[in-house]
């Protein structure tokens, strides 16, 4: 228990200030609507292109479906922490960007509370803003002459979440996540007289339901097969907006903008057979209750399919650590929501990843590289990086609560 509260008080706060601050994203299209959206940053089966719905093991805290976490060990309690680093690259019709960034990704802790009844509550991003660039064009009148602006914002939207899971019967499972989301964002335009920047802060409330059922098929084979729906939600954004001048700063108080977060459907399903461990996934998002603020970039909904495999030769203790290290390869497909003046493309995501056994838990390391391309040119984006999550598990009759 000292070490689960030693995870707590060395991730989860200093977790709290960073994703504040969301140092995840240096997309200059994180200026529009509220940010980029953040996936595929954390979780042990982030090497698995990001299969959820349908997934479980006794190590595994599902967030993503909380019906899942019936499948926790009965005797630990889990704590898990995720970190991540990226290459960014952005091209638009023969201008291009390229950046780093990396961050904390989440914090979660784990455990059944009484029998049939399991919980988790965690810490993760929600959306990030995250850009700087400049632009230079011909004072309207004098030919010849040129002015800079420069445009710059970060923050985002972070996620507070509380899940709790019922196992109904023996094969069937369900669960609910409430999500407290709220965050600060900043935007600012300036030139060499004058700079207009605004401050907006918003949070709102929103919950998923779950529903896992399980069985086993034959000898050393079973069948997972899970839902999640996730409720969309308004949230308020405050505004508040200040020009700099030579004469001084003026504050001014500005309507609130706002926006409706997106509602979610994940249907899916896992096989596990012998050493391997097959999941597919089809996710439904309903982006296009986002508004941008500009007329040249719009949300739409967006499809997905991911789909991942698992090898683990062996679970015996005295094995070599080879034999019990997991080996995964994923991969996802998608149709980008966000769409650039009118036009549409596809993105794709190849993953792979270990995961290896420490004492009293597991370190899952995955690489992925990421890719959109929408038609005619306009954007192309690709990122390329990695995730470490350190899941920890401690015996809960050998502590104290």
């Amino acid at each position: 228990m000292k070490a689960i509260k030693y995870i707590f008080l060395s991730f989860l706060l200093p977790a709290t200030s960073l994703t504040a601050q969301n140092v995840m994203t240096s997309s200059p299209y994180s200026m529009f609507g509220i940010g980029e959206i953040e996936t595929g940053l954390y979780g042990s089966n982030a090497a698995m292109g990001g299969v959820s719905a349908g997934m479980r093991n006794k190590q595994l805290i599902n967030a993503d479906n909380p019906a899942g976490l019936t499948g926790i060990d009965t005797c630990r309690l889990l704590a898990e922490v995720s970190a991540f680093a990226k290459w960014e690259s952005y091209k638009s019709k023969g201008s291009s960007h390229d950046a780093f960034t990396g961050n904390l990704s989440r914090f979660v802790m784990a455990g059944r509370i009484i029998p049939r009844w399991y919980a988790a509550v965690g810490l993760a991003p929600y959306s990030s803003v995250g850009y700087y660039f400049q632009s230079t064009q011909e004072l309207e009148g004098s030919p010849g002459s040129y002015y800079t602006s420069t445009f710059s914002g970060d923050g985002g939207l972070s996620r507070v979440y509380l899940a709790n899971a019922f196992k109904l019967l023996p094969s069937l499972s369900v669960g609910a996540t409430v999500n407290y989301i709220f965050g600060n964002m900043s935007q600012s335009e300036s030139q060499s007289t004058m700079a207009v920047s605004q401050a907006l802060y918003g949070y709102t409330c929103s919950a998923d339901f779950g529903v896992q059922y399980h069985r086993a098929l034959g000898r050393e084979l079973y069948l997972t097969v899970g839902a999640v729906y996730g409720l969309g939600r308004k949230i308020a954004m405050e505004k508040t907006q200040t020009i700099t001048e030579s004469a001084g700063s003026y504050d001014y108080a500005m309507k609130k903008s706002r926006q409706t977060l997106p509602q979610s459907v994940t249907v899916g399903s896992s096989l596990l057979y012998k050493k391997w461990t097959y999941g597919l996934d089809y996710l439904f998002r309903r982006y296009s209750s986002l508004t941008s603020g500009a007329s040249r970039v719009t949300f739409h909904d967006a499809h997905e399919l991911r789909a991942g495999v698992c090898y683990l030769p062996s679970q015996y203790p005295s094995d070599s650590f080879w034999k019990r290290t997991e080996y995964k390869i994923g991969a996802g497909l998608s149709t980008p929501y966000m769409h650039v003046s009118s036009q549409n493309g596809l993105s794709w995501r190849v993953t792979a990843g270990f995961g290896f056994p420490v004492i009293n838990g597991r370190i899952n390391v995955a690489f992925f590289h990421d890719r959109t391309q929408l038609n005619s040119n306009v954007l192309q984006s690709s990122f390329t990086g990695f995730t470490v999550t350190y899941t920890l598990n401690e015996l809960f009759h050998r502590v104290k609560l």
